[in-house]
């Protein structure tokens, strides 16, 4: 019974001094700033903002995961429809894991919208006159760019190029000459941002008919 009593101290002794993968409690898990919660999309660089508090140093490794400066992080997914990241940290010379789990969605092609209203829609003169031209993405969280340049074409009359988000005074007096009944289309937005995997130039057209 001695010599029992005796290797057991002996092995408790051992286990107390091997070192130990530090199980997460609520007060130690890594936070994750995700405006998408936990959706990530395709082809494009998601940002999050990823940390452990109190620690003094966090690592965080996955497909297509690079980091941007301190707790700034990007996100580029691949092929899937899920992906993990694991992010360990250290806490007092103690090892924490966690993994995250994010769905991964395609973005489909862009809608010319204004106040996300898009395809078609009415408006007044004076609504429309001082709009800004975006483009729209249905579930998608995040900025898609400026939109630097547009095209616009009232009635069945010419397309012209309008630079800028909003509309110029040469637009601005068409439209103040409009009717209730007549329509302006707009398509052909261009942006100061490129997004891999998302052809920006392929918009679905907004129709806006005057009030």
């Amino acid at each position: 019974m001695k010599t029992f009593i005796y290797y057991t101290l002996i092995f408790c002794s051992c286990i107390s001094c091997t070192a130990k993968k530090h199980i997460l409690s609520s007060h130690d898990k890594a936070i994750i700033e995700n405006e998408k919660l936990n959706i990530l999309y395709r082809g494009v660089k998601n940002p999050l903002t990823i940390y452990i508090p109190k620690s003094d140093s966090i690592k965080v490794s996955g497909p297509g995961v690079y980091k941007e400066s301190e707790s700034k992080y990007f996100i580029t997914p691949g092929t899937g429809s899920s992906m993990e990241i694991t992010i360990t940290g250290f806490i007092k010379g103690k090892e924490i894991v966690d993994k995250r789990e994010f769905r991964i969605l395609n973005i489909s092609n862009p809608f010319v919208s204004i106040n996300n209203k898009i395809e078609k829609i009415s408006l007044s003169k004076e609504e429309l006159a001082n709009s800004k031209i975006e483009f729209f993405i249905p579930q998608l969280v995040m900025e898609l760019g400026k939109v630097s340049k547009f095209r616009y074409q009232i009635n069945e009359g010419k397309p012209i190029l309008n630079y800028g988000n909003s509309f110029d005074h040469i637009a601005k007096e068409k439209i103040y000459n409009l009717k209730s009944g007549d329509y302006m289309i707009i398509d052909e937005l261009k942006s100061d941002v490129e997004l891999d995997n998302v052809d920006l130039k392929k918009v679905t057209e907004l129709i806006v008919y005057i009030k």
